[in-house]
């Protein structure tokens, strides 16, 4: 019983930093209960940016106030000894101003008010999004992620299709030949190409001037001039209900 409580505290306490992760990353942490303690995490997350703000906006209020009272201090100075402008006078009065507004300066234009602000207005963010049933990462990470996993899947791709392209060798012009030929009983024609075609997908409506036929499931044949995809195609004779159709001009019939 204990060991099972203290595995729950353990897995609880790290399910709250791991709320940060990509939504899509929560899935290879099964067992850290994420999605339920995503509004804890919020809350964490805000709270600690309130902390964080606070000690660093007394530290920043304290070096303005320090400043002021330096300025005032000579400006009083030089009161004394008669030596007071009127630029002076503005400039001490301006200071206490920013003295009064250093909160809204602090948030604005230092690092450390930034960070705060983000922390809090995202925690409270995913706190709500969390309390809604509908919990997400840190927005940052996220982007982040997306970024990178975008590029790194763009990437795969393009060696995938170079790597296809290479075994298909040179693009040709589509061939059509007879189900006869492909040995494929019951299918009318295939269409032969030099290239995927990624919208040819089983089921799809092929729809030429002439009729409509139905594709079937895709094949790759080798040929002497490289990997050709076959593409099967079963006149329709009955109506049916258009699913998803692509347009295309059979090519002339080969011979056998």
């Amino acid at each position: 019983m204990i060991l099972e409580a203290l595995s729950l505290i353990a897995r609880a306490l790290l399910a709250i930093p791991a709320a940060l992760l990509p939504w899509r990353h929560w899935s290879r942490l099964a067992a850290l209960p994420i999605e339920h303690l995503s509004l804890v995490s919020g809350i964490t997350t805000a709270a600690i940016g309130f902390l964080v703000g606070t000690r660093g906006f007394l530290e920043y209020a304290w070096r303005a106030a320090d400043a002021t009272v330096n300025a005032t201090l000579e400006v009083a100075a030089n009161q004394l000894r008669g030596g007071v402008s009127k630029g002076e006078w503005i400039t001490s009065t301006t200071m206490q101003h920013f003295s009064v507004l250093s909160i809204f300066a602090f948030i604005l234009f230092t690092p450390l008010g930034w960070l705060a602000t983000y922390l809090v207005v995202t925690g409270l963010w995913r706190a709500i999004a969390g309390w809604a049933e509908d919990p997400f990462g840190d927005p940052i990470l996220t982007g982040v992620d997306a970024a990178l996993s975008g590029s790194w899947r763009g990437a795969r791709q393009s060696r995938q299709r170079r790597a296809r392209e290479r075994l298909e060798g040179a693009e040709v012009p589509d061939r059509l030949y007879t189900g006869e030929w492909a040995k494929l009983p019951g299918v009318d024609f295939v269409v032969v190409a030099s290239r995927r075609k990624p919208e040819w997908t089983k089921g799809t409506f092929v729809i030429t001037s002439d009729r409509w036929y139905t594709l079937g499931e895709p094949y790759d044949f080798r040929l002497p001039g490289g990997v050709r995809t076959v593409y099967p195609l079963t006149a329709q004779r009955t109506n049916e209900v258009l699913r998803k159709g692509v347009p295309y001009e059979l090519p002339p019939l080969e011979p056998r």
